[in-house]
């Protein structure tokens, strides 16, 4: 019993190189080398290489570093200078209208009514007079005192631009005063089965809030395609 515990106290007292050390305990199932990683880190957006073990990201680093990782079963991969993402866990994606999300207006993180607008104002001048703006995916809880955005909110800033925007959960979208014109929205509009159009109490006009079917088709995340369709059949005169 002596000698086994002198034994490993002797070993433990072993001066064993790190890269040995790396090996013994550490060495990846997987290295990917000589690549453009985004490491979604914003001290350190990105590095060339990467090593896996298991299931986790073991280390990050240049194709040196990462090397010097490898064991004798640890499968590398040259990436040629390929960009290289970490995984996507969002099991419920739709693929085409997310990726056109990402070329849309973003209006998600807006903390009050004016920086919507001048979101929008920013975002017009980018894009031809005349085209649609939507996506935008607003949230008026995010607001002092939660008030729900008006056209009268956008249109300044989208005299030009046919408006149709979602709330973040897909059940209601705003209307500029030139989408509604294009779609023949006026006080007389009736609500659709299970949809709102909201009106001013005083007046009776639409403020460009569409509720659930009021936005289209049956107020899915998809809704106002017919609400588009509808406007782009009416003479822009009218």
């Amino acid at each position: 019993m002596k000698a086994l515990v002198a034994i490993v106290s002797y070993l433990a007292a072993m001066p064993i190189p790190s890269a040995e050390i790396n090996q013994l305990l550490l060495a990846p199932d997987l290295i990917i080398v000589n690549a453009s990683i985004h490491t979604m880190d914003e001290n350190r957006p990105t590095v060339e290489a990467v090593a896996i073990l298991g299931n986790r990201i073991a280390a990050l680093g240049s194709t040196a570093e990462i090397r010097r990782l490898a064991g004798p079963k640890t499968r590398v991969l040259d990436a040629g200078q390929k960009v290289v993402l970490p995984g996507f866990n969002d099991a419920h994606v739709h693929f085409l209208t997310g990726g056109f999300s990402l070329s849309n207006v973003d209006l998600r993180d807006a903390k009050s009514p004016d920086e919507m607008a001048q979101r929008l104002r920013d975002y017009v001048k980018k894009v031809p007079k005349g085209r649609w703006i939507l996506g935008g995916d607003w949230d008026h809880e995010r607001w002092p005192g939660a008030p729900l955005p008006t056209r009268e909110l956008i249109d300044a800033a989208t005299p030009d631009h046919p408006v149709f925007v979602n709330r973040l959960d897909g059940h209601m979208a705003l209307a500029n005063s030139l989408a509604l014109k294009l779609a023949g929205m006026t006080s007389q509009t009736q609500d659709p089965p299970g949809g709102v159009v909201v009106r001013d109490p005083k007046t009776g006009e639409p403020t460009g809030i569409l509720k659930d079917a009021g936005r289209g088709v049956g107020g899915t995340r998809h809704s106002g395609k017919d609400f588009r369709r509808k406007a782009r059949r009416r003479p822009r005169g009218h």
